[in-house]
């Protein structure tokens, strides 16, 4: 029987051929760590909040999208925890 994956910050910081959950209490089940911390492109963004590319853009242009990185082949990525962040903080503010 193989372990059951889950989503969980203690299992992130452990080696990648050992990223299952230890705690499963706390965990959403249902993803590997890994996959948890798999950043965001800009269509899986816009899909979550249902919001155009174009808004998107926008938004980052007056800066009030979530921090993004630029790879190195041009694309944009959203890490989790910045989006996470950056929802908790229109939350604060609504």
């Amino acid at each position: 029987m193989s372990p059951r994956r889950f989503r969980c910050a203690f299992a992130e910081s452990a080696p990648i051929r050992a990223r299952v959950c230890r705690a499963p209490s706390r965990c959403i089940e249902g993803t590997t760590a890994l996959s948890a911390a798999k950043p965001l492109s800009v269509q899986d963004f816009c899909q979550e909040m249902g919001i155009s590319r174009s808004t998107f853009y926008e938004w980052r242009a007056k800066q009030t999208a979530p921090r993004c990185i630029k790879l190195p082949n041009g694309e944009i990525r959203i890490r989790r925890a910045e989006y996470e962040r950056w929802l908790n903080t229109l939350e604060e503010a609504a």
